[in-house]
């Protein structure tokens, strides 16, 4: 029995190298994913646990190469009908919401790659011929959980399970189908809220779920280290919660290792520049859109002033005609006085 007086000091696993090296233990993922999707699983093997992505900076057009952590599984599960079956489980953890854009890609990815489709070699004997031809039996299923970092303004719960749903169009009656080629165009996905998991949720510890207690490692309280490490302030049971005890343990050897450490402290380093360089980006948006404001007033005012000069050049030819008009009236009648005077002998 874990006392909970006893100092114990566990990493936190919303750092990327933290929920990796916990994950490859077989075990706890195996423990995790169970309580998560409330499902017996047989068996679990590790799949691709990198993906990598590539983005293009709008401001150097530069392409870069991002490494993100993901984890991926092959799991055969035991369904509570009591139906064997292997499904894709996939693990993803974000600490932004503009991760949306990554985690459609990666989906895409998973519906169109050939190792999720379940082939079965059949014999063809066709002109004496014997070959072997793949058919395809099935396809694994896709779970998708999600760890956020944020909260979901419109969800207030700390874990919340999303599953195709079929209705009849016409009366909108729930309908329930089976069939593969309905079943397997959708995929249940499960999203936790860290944010969300307090200690009020932990006040009667002895009545929380599995599940509860399980996201107990994820709670961002209790930091003994800037964000590195937390103290784990809740009793564990060495008999009922072995599986957990064995996580929180996996957790206290991680956070002792120098290494990860470091590794851990570069990601902070490299967050803290992402979003110094965000705010910057953010401050020279700000700059841009008011020199973009003077610069459109500019060519506002500069307008007005060439209506201004256009209407002043008409007013002066204006001018000019009517100047010229009076100077021969006055030609006119200089001349007409000439004759009369000369007429009258003056």
């Amino acid at each position: 029995m874990l006392e909970q007086k006893k100092k114990i000091i566990i990493a936190n696993p919303m750092y990327d190298v933290v929920f990796k090296l916990l994950f490859e233990d077989k075990e706890n993922a195996c423990y995790f994913v169970e309580t998560i999707i409330r499902e017996e699983i047989i068996e679990i093997e590790f799949a691709q646990q990198e993906y990598i992505y590539l983005i293009q900076t709008e401001k150097d057009n530069i392409t870069k190469e991002i490494k993100v952590i993901r984890l991926d599984f092959v799991a055969t599960i035991c369904t509570k009908d009591g139906e064997k079956k292997k499904v894709m489980i996939e693990i993803q953890q974000s600490l932004n919401p503009i991760d949306l854009f990554r985690f459609r890609s990666y989906l895409a990815k998973q519906y169109s790659a050939q190792d999720n489709i379940i082939k079965q070699e059949k014999i063809i004997i066709k002109n004496d011929k014997v070959t072997l031809e793949d058919k395809i039996v099935d396809v694994k299923s896709i779970i998708a959980i999600y760890l956020f970092g944020f909260e979901l303004d419109d969800a207030s719960h700390v874990v919340t399970k999303h599953i195709f749903k079929g209705s009849d169009l016409d009366s909108g009656a729930e309908v329930d189908i089976n069939h593969p080629l309905v079943k397997e165009l959708a995929h249940e996905a499960y999203y936790v809220q860290i944010p969300r998991i307090n200690s009020d949720i932990y006040a009667d510890w002895g009545n929380c779920s599995r599940l509860m207690k399980l996201l107990s490692l994820f709670e961002q309280n209790y930091f003994v280290d800037k964000r590195y490490l937390k103290r784990y302030v809740y009793p564990i049971d060495s008999e009922t919660d072995k599986n957990l005890e064995k996580m929180i343990k996996s957790l206290e050897r991680i956070g002792a290792d120098p290494y990860t450490r470091r590794v851990m402290e570069e990601q902070e380093f490299m967050s803290m520049n992402v979003d110094f360089w965000k705010q910057t980006l953010a401050q020279q948006d700000s700059t841009i859109t008011a020199l973009q404001s003077s610069n459109t007033a500019l060519k506002s005012s500069n307008t007005a002033l060439q209506s201004s000069n256009t209407a002043l050049q008409s007013s002066n030819t204006a001018l000019q005609s009517s100047n010229t008009d009076l100077q021969t009236k006055i030609a006119a009648k200089d001349k007409r006085i000439a004759e009369l005077e000369l007429i009258l002998g003056l």
